[in-house]
């Protein structure tokens, strides 16, 4: 059976950020069901639609760097793909671009390097701007950043300095702070939206988090930012 693999990426914003990581697999599941592509299945007693996701995105937090794999049996022009499962994707979720990949590309999983989000951030007592620029130049300069992660084994205390690459900060003339990071993702782990959340609490309040990009690793070294 032939197997063409495509990556599509696709936006989840408004309602859908309540929506939890299971429940978006199986909005997309009755997505292709009603949209009549000729998915590939997986064997076993309970077939499923061959699919490969990137990382959960955390409940409350958007993204317009949502990935997925699909696995087609039969060759389609990628804007017919696009096509149908936007006419058929539930409110938030909105399909961005779809692109044909090798079969043998590795799994998203494996790949992805690195991943940026946006945060809007609202002050929760009187700081001037140049006072909040040196809030984060402080929170930067921290040689550990320590946090509480749930884990099966219970909460467990986290150091999660060495995983956060970068940050850029914008003071908006409303007040309103935007503030950009980059963190790791891989074996070693990475940062949660959530943890930053920790770490602002005292001073900041997040009115918005969003997933803006992933950096996928490639051959050699280069890396190539989605």
């Amino acid at each position: 059976m032939k197997k063409i693999k495509y990556r599509i990426r696709y936006s989840k914003t408004g309602v859908a950020r309540f929506t939890s990581h299971l429940d978006v697999l199986r909005a997309l599941s009755r997505t292709l069901r009603r949209a009549g592509l000729p998915v590939a299945l997986s064997s076993g007693f309970n077939p499923k639609p061959q699919m490969a996701f990137g990382p959960p995105l955390p409940l409350g937090v958007e993204s317009e760097a949502e990935y997925f794999d699909l696995v087609l049996t039969t060759s389609l022009p990628e804007e017919e793909v696009a096509q149908a499962l936007k006419q058929n994707l539930p409110p938030g979720l909105t399909v961005l671009n779809v692109h044909k990949i090798a079969p043998k590309t590795p799994s998203l999983m494996s790949q992805i390097t690195s991943i940026y989000y946006r945060f809007l951030l609202k002050r929760k007592r009187p700081l001037t701007d140049g006072q909040v620029e040196e809030w984060f130049m402080a929170l930067w300069s921290r040689p550990q950043l320590i946090v509480t992660k749930k884990t099966k084994a219970g909460e467990k205390e986290v150091d999660i300095r060495s995983l956060w690459q970068g940050y850029e900060l914008t003071v908006q003339t409303d007040g309103l702070i935007i503030f950009r990071v980059k963190v790791a993702f891989g074996p070693e782990g990475t940062i949660r939206p959530d943890d930053f959340g920790s770490l602002l609490a005292t001073t900041f309040q997040i009115e918005q988090a969003r997933r803006t990009a992933v950096v996928l690793e490639a051959k050699g070294s280069r890396q190539k930012v989605l």
